[in-house]
């Protein structure tokens, strides 16, 4: 009986370390995807804030050249403020509306640059060029990293054993993926010269 009662007792044992286990070790690796797409949204927010700053300087630097000029100076400033509540309120959609809102202002102003011959002379414009394709570039790459960041978070919460520790520790059971507006992914008609 007392053989019995030991190998009982140490099974129980063995179950509940394993249990414990498994339940910190699947917590941690929830805790770490979790993690991952608020690190990866914080560089999209980052990316996003230094576009804003750079439209605005970008505005500035056109001011004057076009009467359609005003226009675009009206589409970037709705963006900017776009993002900026958006941003304030903490709301998702609303960030990934203003994004699109400035990759049109921002294609637009582009068709502005290239039909201004005087602008374009300027080293202000190339610089200005070269840091918009940059961020550009950043912004693209922030949001891809992000999307797989919400796609390995999303299929490890719906795979087992994730979808009980998801249940378990009251985590979402998804994140919504950042998608570019339909009318930022158009192609502006650009016209070189007059």
């Amino acid at each position: 009986m007392k053989k019995t009662t030991i190998i009982i007792l140490g099974s129980v044992i063995f179950l509940v370390v394993f249990f414990g286990i498994s339940l910190l070790t699947g917590y941690n690796k929830l805790v770490d995807k979790d993690v991952s797409v608020d690190y990866q949204y914080s560089v999209i927010d980052t990316r996003l804030q230094q576009r804003y700053d750079t439209l605005t300087q970008l505005a500035t630097a056109v001011n004057g050249f076009q009467a359609h000029e005003q226009t675009i100076y009206d589409m970037i400033t709705s963006a900017r403020e776009a993002y900026a509540t958006a941003k304030a309120n903490g709301d998702l959609q609303g960030m990934i509306d203003a994004d699109a809102l400035q990759s049109i202002a921002l294609a637009d102003l582009l068709v502005l640059f290239e039909d201004n011959e005087p602008l374009q002379a300027t080293q202000a414009y190339g610089d200005y060029m070269d840091a918009v394709w940059g961020i550009e570039s950043a912004l693209s790459e922030a949001r891809r990293q992000y999307n797989l960041s919400v796609q390995d978070y999303n299929l490890y919460v719906r795979k087992f054993p994730g979808v009980l520790y998801a249940s378990l520790y009251s985590y979402d059971k998804e994140y919504d993926y950042w998608k570019v507006g339909a009318d930022a992914t158009d192609v502006p008609d650009i016209v070189f010269g007059s």
